[in-house]
C-alpha cells in the first residue's frame, strides 16, 4: 500500500511511474504506467539488479526507489550497476541508518531519546525479566549472500520466548537485539531533506489504533513539534542521510518521544502525508535529480488515515467496548479518512483487494 501511495503521488506530479515486483502482481492502478516482474532480491540479488538495469535501459527511468529495507540496501550497494539515480547517500550511511543498533547509538549522540538496546547475547538473554522487544539488527545483509528475510520485530512476554525468537533469528542469519519495551503512544515524523540538509517537507502524526503488526491502522496529522524536528535533523546529519526519512517514536505518559525506528523508504501510512498536502515522494524524486526544489508548506492538521482492512481485523481481536461497537467505530471512521487503497478516481487497487479477500475466504 505504501508503493501505491507513492505511485499516485508521483503520477499526480507528472512522473511516469513503473512498479517492479516479484511474482508479477499488477497494481491495477491508473497511476502506474507499467508493472514489471523481477526476481525476489533476497533470493537472487544478481538477477534482481540485472533486471532493474534492463528496465532502466529499456524504459529510460530516471530514479529507482527501494520499496523495503532489503531493496534499499541492495540498490544502494549495487547502485553503479543500475544505470540511473539511486536516491540515497553513501552506502555506509544507508547501512548505519537501517542498522537498528547503530541508529539508537546515533540518536543518543545527538540528544534524541531511544529505548535501551543491546545485542541479544546469551548473557543478555538470561537477564530478561518481563516483556522485551526482539528485533534483527539488519533485516538482510546484501553482502553476506543469505537468502532468507530475517524475522520481524516481536514483543516477547519473557525470557523463554525471547530466547526462542533470538535463536530463530540467528538461524536465519540475523543478529538479534533486545530492546526495552516502551508502553505508550506511537507517533511518527516524516521528512524529506536534500543533499545539503535543507528541509523540503515535514509531516507529523500519531496513531490511535495499531494493527496486529504494530503498524498504524488509524492515524491523524498533528502540528510538527519544532524541538522534535530539530532533533531529527541533527540525527539525519549525524547519519549522513538525505531524502525521505520516516522516524517512529513511542511516548510513555508524561515522557519524551523515544525513537524506535527509521524507515528510509516509502512507508505504510504515506498516503496520510500526501493527503495532508505534502507530496513527500515528489519532493524526494526532484531532490534526487538535483532540481531546485521549493520547500513544501506545512501539511493540514487533523487529516485522518485508516487502513480499513487492518483496522477491521484489529476490531475483531481487540473488541473495544465489545465486537459490535468496535466494528461500528471502524466503519464510522472510513468516510472522510485517507485510505491506502480506496480512491474513487482509481478504483482498481481496492477492487483487487476485495477480489483477493473473497477468493481467499
Amino acid at each position: 500500500m505504501h508503493v501505491l501511495a507513492a505511485a499516485r503521488s508521483l503520477s499526480a506530479a507528472g512522473w511516469e511511474v513503473g512498479v517492479a515486483a516479484a511474482h508479477g502482481r499488477p497494481t491495477y492502478s491508473r497511476a502506474v504506467r507499467r508493472d514489471h516482474e523481477v526476481p525476489p532480491p533476497e533470493a537472487d540479488p544478481d538477477a534482481f539488479v540485472a533486471a532493474l538495469a534492463r528496465l532502466v535501459a529499456e524504459h529510460g527511468y530516471d530514479v529507482v526507489f527501494g520499496a523495503d529495507d532489503i531493496e534499499v540496501l541492495l540498490v544502494s550497494a549495487r547502485r553503479d550497476e543500475i544505470g540511473c539515480v539511486v536516491p540515497y547517500g553513501e552506502h555506509s550511511d544507508v547501512v548505519a541508518a537501517v542498522d537498528k543498533l547503530a541508529l539508537v547509538e546515533a540518536a543518543q549522540r545527538v540528544g534524541l531519546a531511544a529505548p535501551r538496546t543491546v545485542t541479544a547475547t546469551a548473557e543478555a538473554l538470561e537477564t530478561v525479566d518481563g516483556p522485551v522487544v526482539v528485533k534483527a539488527r539488519l533485516h538482510w545483509d546484501p553482502t553476506a549472500g543469505g537468502s532468507a528475510r530475517h524475522l520481524m520485530a516481536r514483543v516477547c512476554v519473557g525470557r523463554e520466548e525471547a530466547q526462542q525468537v533470538a535463536r530463530l533469528m540467528s538461524a536465519a542469519g540475523g543478529e538479534p537485539l533486545l530492546q526495552e519495551v516502551v508502553d505508550g503512544r506511537l507517533s511518527a515524523l516524516s521528512v524529506v531533506v536534500d543533499r545539503q540538509g535543507r528541509l523540503l517537507g515535514a509531516v507529523q502524526q500519531w496513531s490511535p489504533r495499531l494493527s496486529g503488526r504494530l503498524t498504524s491502522s488509524r492515524a491523524v496529522t498533528v502540528p510538527v513539534d519544532p524541538d522534535l524536528l530539530a532533533g531529527v535533523r541533527r540525527l539525519l546529519a549525524e547519519l549522513g542521510w538525505w531524502g525521505l526519512a520516516n522516524l517512529q517514536f513511542m511516548t510513555a505518559p508524561g515522557g519524551e518521544p523515544q525513537l524506535i525506528d527509521l524507515n528510509g523508504r516509502f512507508y505504510g501510512s504515506l498516503a496520510l502525508a500526501v493527503g495532508s498536502g505534502v507530496a513527500l515522494p515528489d519532493l524526494w524524486a526532484r531532490a534526487a535529480l538535483g532540481d531546485d526544489v521549493t520547500p513544501a508548506g506545512p501539511g493540514r492538521v487533523g487529516v485522518r488515515f485508516q487502513s480499513f482492512f487492518e483496522d477491521l481485523s484489529r476490531a475483531r481481536v481487540e473488541r473495544r467496548g465489545g465486537l459490535a461497537r468496535d466494528v461500528l467505530s471502524t466503519l464510522a471512521q472510513a468516510p472522510g479518512s485517507v485510505h491506502p487503497h480506496a480512491r474513487l478516481r482509481d478504483p482498481g487497487p481496492v477492487l483487487a483487494v476485495l477480489r483477493n479477500r473473497w477468493r481467499d475466504g
